[in-house]
C-alpha cells in the first residue's frame, strides 16, 4: 500500500521504517529541513520538505493515490488539518492521526478522523511494556469498538507456561493472531505449540473479555 506520513520526527521516522520493512511504499512530508535530510540518509529519497496543511504539498506527496494518510507532526492542529484536507480534497480513503492532547483526541473523532492515536496512550503503552505489573497493551479498537487487538506479555511463572495452545480455554470469541518470543521473533504456532516464558501473545478479543483474557494469561502459579 502507498502511505503518506506527515511529520517525520519521533513517531513518523520509526513508523516509516517499520512500514517499509513490511513492504509498504511510504512518502514523508516534514517542514524541518534537518529532519528531511536525516530521513533521506536513513531511508532513502522518500522524504521531502513540505507543510502538512498545504494542498500543493499533499498533492505532490501523492495523497490522491494513497491508501492512507498518517498525520504524526508535533502539532494537533496540523494533524487535524492534514487529515481533513486529505479526505475532502484527495479522497484519501483512510486517515490516521496522533493527538497530543486528550481533549483534542475527542475532537478528531468528532470530525471523522478514522483512527486517533493518543500520544498519552503511546507513552502508557511503552510503560506497560517496561513494567511487568502492567503486561497488557491495547493496540487497536476494531470496527465499532466491540473487539480490540491486544498484546499480553506472559510472566515467567505464569500458569499457562508449558501448556499447549489447545490446553488453554480462551474466552469466547478470542483468537490468537500472533506470538512473539522473548527474543522478539515471530513464532510459528498451531494447537500443539507450547507456550513459553516471556512469550507475547497478540490476540483479537471481544472488548468485554479483555480483562478475563489478561487474568488467564498472567495468573501466577
Amino acid at each position: 500500500m502507498y502511505l503518506v506520513i506527515v511529520g517525520g520526527g519521533k513517531v513518523g521516522n520509526p513508523l516509516a521504517s517499520s512500514l517499509i520493512n513490511e513492504g509498504h511504499e511510504v512518502f514523508i512530508l516534514d517542514n524541518n529541513p534537518d529532519t528531511v535530510i536525516e530521513l533521506q540518509r536513513e531511508l532513502g529519497m522518500i522524504a521531502t520538505i513540505g507543510d502538512a496543511t498545504s494542498l500543493q504539498a499533499l498533492k505532490d506527496a501523492g495523497a490522491s493515490r494513497a491508501g492512507a494518510l498518517i498525520a504524526a507532526t508535533d502539532s494537533d492542529e496540523d494533524n487535524l488539518a492534514a487529515c481533513q484536507l486529505a479526505r475532502t480534497n484527495f479522497d484519501t480513503p483512510r486517515t490516521i492521526a496522533v493527538a497530543h492532547s486528550p481533549e483534542n483526541a475527542k475532537l478528531f473523532d468528532l470530525v471523522g478522523v478514522d483512527i486517533v492515536v493518543s500520544a498519552t496512550d503511546l507513552v502508557l503503552a511503552n510503560l506497560a511494556t517496561a513494567l511487568p505489573a502492567h503486561p497488557l497493551i491495547r493496540l487497536m479498537p476494531i470496527s465499532d469498538g466491540t473487539q480490540e487487538l491486544v498484546a499480553i506479555k506472559l510472566p515467567a511463572a505464569g500458569n499457562v507456561i508449558g501448556l499447549t495452545i489447545s490446553e488453554i480455554t480462551l474466552p469466547y470469541g478470542t483468537k490468537i493472531v500472533l506470538i512473539i518470543t522473548s527474543t522478539g521473533h515471530q513464532k510459528s504456532y498451531n494447537s500443539d505449540t507450547i507456550i513459553e516464558a516471556e512469550d507475547e501473545i497478540i490476540a483479537l478479543t471481544p472488548a468485554n473479555s479483555t480483562a478475563e483474557l489478561w487474568e488467564l494469561l498472567t495468573e501466577l502459579r
